[in-house]
């Protein structure tokens, strides 16, 4: 091949690869947070005012609460549907994953 014809395909191919890089990257970046967000984290970690999936510890026994639930700025944890204060203490989130709750 000619040098000229090298050039060519090197000014034509780099752009695309570049972009194709860029692109891939980005897809794995978006699917290891998506990982992340889906494991449990220790509740003093939450965020402030996001919907949340939430852990709370009942007579020895771990359970899911149903509902999505927001730690406000002062620390209170709320149901998102009914917008009312829980009682429950959380021990662990994870972002909230569905739409709306069942």
């Amino acid at each position: 091949m000619s040098e000229e014809r090298n050039n060519n395909i090197d000014d034509w191919l780099l752009p695309h690869l570049d972009k194709a890089i860029k692109e891939a990257d980005g897809k794995i970046h978006d699917t290891f947070l998506h990982l992340h967000w889906l494991h449990w984290h220790p509740i003093s970690t939450a965020p402030l005012n996001r919907d949340l999936e939430v852990r709370v510890a009942e007579s020895h026994h771990i359970i899911t609460l149903a509902f999505p639930c927001r730690q406000t700025n002062d620390g209170a944890w709320i149901n998102v549907d009914l917008g009312t204060r829980i009682s429950l203490r959380p021990i662990s989130w994870r972002v909230w994953q569905k739409d709306r709750s069942p």
